[in-house]
């Protein structure tokens, strides 16, 4: 099983994003508001 393990660590790589996808994902963060009522969930997107 050690073996397997140490195979496959070099097979893994790390996502690197621009500054604008991670600049459009905080926004749309920002303007989602969710709402729960009566254990129903409402989500806006407040643009």
């Amino acid at each position: 099983m050690e073996k397997i393990y140490s195979d496959n660590q070099n097979k893994c790589k790390l996502a690197a994003a621009s500054q604008e996808t991670v600049n459009l994902l905080m926004s749309y963060s920002k303007s989602l508001q969710i709402i729960e009522y009566d254990n129903i969930q409402f989500e806006n997107n407040l643009n």
